[in-house]
């Protein structure tokens, strides 16, 4: 996760090429928190701590996730100019992904990647499936005090969450990262992450298991996101081949240090990044306002 984050910020900041980075599994589980995360608020410092889990702090902003080898990324390192129709703004960009994955929702548009689940949606900058009547029949079932409890009837508790995102903006470019759950352990999240206080409406205040589902609900092939995407993007008009991860980080590197792309441009790269290792040792001496303290950074 933290070699993936690093990358896109190189990308990000120092390239200027268009990059749709797909991932598959973090091997070693991870907590990654905004840019202005303030780790008490957001998680267990002291669990994490025993643990040794590895927390990072992103580039960009957003919420808290815990990831792991069952959580699927897509980050989109883009050009505004690639998508000239839409204005380089959060919610404009919002609209347009939520369209990539979904399609075009009151049209027959059928080339969004999650096409064939019809109750996907784009809804208060969540992914998320529309499941009222699913609901019901679990509550019935549920073994889970504390989830069934949360899981009163009503529209607005109908839509589970199955990917979070985050953004950030420059004047030319941008990154649209997302990460989707494809399955998840609800007692990881349970012990590393709080309930948090600024969160969307349409969560009420629900635990992670009454307001999180895993795709694999719904979608029984796992590949189906990594295979879809290149069509769901040339659908969109842009030009898509296939790149390795050496390709990306060669680019990259390259960037950053001033040498020509392919289109032969060069451009300047004494870039100052911010992804970085949270140091939860001295978090744990830091009170609940503080923001994440970070481990000076390695080449």
């Amino acid at each position: 996760m933290l070699r993936q984050l690093r990358l896109e910020e190189s990308l990000f900041r120092a390239n200027d090429e268009n990059w749709a980075i797909v991932n598959d599994g973090a091997p070693r589980r991870a907590i990654v928190l905004g840019i202005s995360g303030k780790p008490h608020r957001l998680i267990d410092v002291a669990a994490a701590h025993e643990d040794d889990v590895l927390v990072i702090k992103r580039f960009t902003g957003g919420g808290t996730v815990v990831v792991d080898a069952d959580t699927q990324f897509v980050s989109l390192v883009m050009n505004g100019d690639a998508i000239p129709n839409v204005p380089l703004f959060p919610r404009p960009l919002m609209r347009w992904t939520g369209d990539l994955y979904g399609g075009v929702v009151g049209t027959n548009d059928d080339t969004g990647v999650f096409r064939d689940l019809p109750n996907w949606r784009l809804h208060q900058d969540d992914y998320v499936v529309e499941t009222r009547s699913e609901l019901k029949s679990e509550l019935k079932s549920s073994n889970d005090r504390d989830d069934r409890d949360d899981r009163v009837d009503g529209s607005a508790k109908s839509f589970l969450k199955v990917g979070g995102n985050a953004q950030s903006i420059s004047k030319t470019r941008f990154v649209h990262h997302t990460s989707f759950l494809w399955d998840f352990d609800i007692d990881t999240m349970k012990k590393y992450l709080t309930v948090p206080e600024k969160q969307p409406a349409y969560r009420e205040n629900r635990s992670h298991g009454a307001f999180l589902a895993p795709l694999s609900r719904w979608i029984a092939d796992r590949n189906a996101l990594r295979d879809r995407l290149p069509g769901a993007l040339r659908a969109r008009g842009l030009v898509v081949r296939e790149a390795s991860l050496a390709d990306a980080e060669a680019a990259a590197l390259e960037a950053e240090a001033g040498e020509p792309n392919e289109s032969g441009r060069t451009r300047n790269r004494s870039i100052r990044k911010s992804t970085a290792v949270v140091d939860l040792e001295r978090a744990l001496t830091m009170d609940a306002d503080a923001r994440a303290p970070t481990l000076p950074q390695r080449h």
